[in-house]
């Protein structure tokens, strides 16, 4: 069955995550991560998306996304399938690198992202690579390190993140405070013994273990037919089906054209390259419909 598009909306915040086919190793050497991380970077500002907390680990990374202009999907796709087809030709590979795809948590309440965040940061913590918070200091893959430093690493968005620790003055110690307190529960439970899933403690595993199980659960719903969609865009419109896919330089025909492909990227999953072929329009011009059909839309509620 065909799985259901992420919703995918400019402004806002996203946990994307994802790991290696099997749980196997994706980053084996510093080339490897400097090669990600440079990618990543590139497509980060080409999006116009910004970067509040970070972290790559042996076979697996963590980000937290402020959404941009430009869709999610484009960003991802572009860093992790060019970054596959490298790693494979270094090794002589071949196969996938990544285990399905990425997951994209929508960030829709405060609580969650200030949990994401230490979360995120606190992986190489909880995995045994480094042996303290001040030993994070010096963990080269992950954001907390630019953000306590001061080193500009070209990806963190430092002043986005500590805003939400009430920015001026204060915000970086309220983090860093945060910070403490996570890592203090990790050691806890370390001493206790506690039997856990590595990936998660205390009160946070809870939150996120839970929105992680509802966003596999709304991966498997059915996408939508682009039929439906192109029925629906008429029906919004008063336009017919067949003059929504035909060239036309009707001002309410072009209208329905940039919501039914706005419908079409975001609740069918069809590429650019799909939309460009049944609507006989170039790139830049399947972007700006999906812009404009975004707006439509946003005006009509």
């Amino acid at each position: 069955m065909p799985r259901q598009a992420r919703i995918d909306v400019p402004g806002q915040y996203y946990h994307v995550i994802s790991r290696g086919i099997e749980r196997r190793e994706i980053f084996t050497q510093d080339e490897d991560y400097a090669d990600f991380l440079e990618r990543f970077e590139a497509w980060l500002k080409r999006c116009g998306a910004k970067c509040l907390a970070w972290c790559l680990m042996p076979n697996h990374f963590h980000f937290l996304l402020l959404r941009g202009e430009r869709p999610l999907s484009e960003l991802m796709h572009h860093v992790m399938t060019g970054y596959a087809v490298n790693y494979n030709l270094r090794r002589n590979r071949c196969g996938h690198l990544f285990q399905n795809r990425y997951k994209a948590i929508l960030c829709n309440s405060e609580e969650y992202f200030l949990e994401a965040a230490p979360y995120i940061h606190l992986n190489p913590l909880r995995a045994g690579l480094v042996k303290d918070l001040r030993d994070l200091e010096n963990y080269l893959w992950c954001g907390h390190r630019a953000l306590v430093t001061g080193d500009t690493d070209g990806i963190l968005c430092a002043s986005g993140l500590l805003k939400h620790y009430g920015g001026g003055e204060t915000a970086m110690a309220r983090y860093i405070a945060a910070m403490e307190v996570k890592a203090a529960e990790l050691e806890r439970e370390r001493a206790e013994g506690r039997r856990h899933n590595p990936q998660f403690t205390g009160e946070t595993k809870d939150l996120i273990e839970d929105i992680l199980r509802k966003a596999e659960r709304v991966e498997e719903r059915p996408l939508r037919p682009r039929a439906e969609l192109l029925a629906e865009a008429a029906r919004l419109t008063g336009v017919a089906c067949g003059d929504i896919l035909r060239p036309s330089h009707m001002r309410a025909a072009a209208k329905a054209r940039a919501i039914y492909c706005y419908l079409c990227r975001e609740q069918a999953g069809a590429s650019g390259q799909e939309l460009m072929d049944e609507l006989e329009i170039k790139q830049s011009g399947i972007s700006k419909l999906i812009t404009k059909g975004r707006a439509l839309l946003a005006g009509s509620n």
